[in-house]
């Protein structure tokens, strides 16, 4: 295993580990709540421009940065440079509206027009319309799930070089990740199986804590997805910033 693939491995693993470190912790500090969960780092654990939103950023930002770098590379224009150019552009999106384009960091007021539209009153888009949010998060969703897949059946039987849609194996263990956190919150959504958090006379339902368990949602499950969206663009940027395909020019 040369040295690319064996940090690509290491990276991977580490993040696969803290996974369900991140897991414990949200159900800890949400139902046995001991006294380190009143700790700002812990209490604001998942929520607005706490750590996890912050690592999401942080592997975006680096991943635009790996991705910028491999375009720069490549001597001559052609599919693959717009290809990079459109995904640079895509994982702008992505951190720009993660992060309100800087308003959670600079506090700035949101415009007028935001503050009618946004329903969080924030500068961003998603919070305005689900074809800026659900559809292109259902999209980043299908490309970090089946890419590798794709890749797989393309290669076997298709004669053309498709190392651009997985430079690197090892972003297949980011999508079956992905994939064992998504599909039982999907199950459970579509064949309506959860009761609920209360009844019709305003008690807790007991059973609705054993369906959150199952699906992860004893904690922002979405802000765990997008994480691993991260880590996964962050793995594949860095393994495209280290292939001969990008040095090179380019027929």
């Amino acid at each position: 295993m040369n040295k690319k693939y064996y940090i690509e491995l290491i990276l991977t693993k580490v993040f696969i580990i803290l996974v369900p470190l991140f897991l414990i912790q949200g159900h800890i500090c949400k139902y046995r709540k001991p006294e380190f969960c009143k700790i700002f780092f812990f209490d604001n654990f998942w929520e607005e421009n706490g750590f996890i939103e912050n690592f999401q950023s942080l592997l975006l930002f680096l991943a635009i940065l790996l991705l910028l770098k491999s375009y720069l590379k490549i001597a001559n224009f052609n599919l693959i440079k717009i290809f990079l150019f459109l995904k640079i552009i895509a994982l702008i999106y992505f951190l720009g509206e993660e992060i309100s384009w800087g308003q959670h960091f600079f506090k700035w007021s949101s415009p007028s027009l935001f503050l009618e539209l946004n329903n969080q009153e924030e500068t961003n888009l998603h919070n305005i319309s689900n074809l800026f949010d659900q559809l292109p998060r259902t999209l980043v969703m299908l490309w970090c799930i089946f890419c590798p897949l794709i890749f797989l059946l393309l290669k076997k039987n298709i004669n053309l070089n498709l190392i651009i849609i997985r430079p690197t194996f090892i972003l297949s263990y980011i999508s079956i990740l992905l994939f064992v956190l998504i599909v039982p919150d999907l199950l459970i959504d579509k064949l309506n199986l959860h009761p609920g958090h209360v009844d019709q006379f305003g008690k807790d339902i007991y059973e609705a804590k054993f369906y959150d368990l199952i699906t992860f949602n004893f904690i922002r499950l979405s802000e765990l997805h997008e994480l691993i969206f991260a880590f996964y663009f962050f793995i594949y940027s860095y393994s495209l910033s280290k292939l001969d395909l990008v040095t090179r020019k380019i027929n």
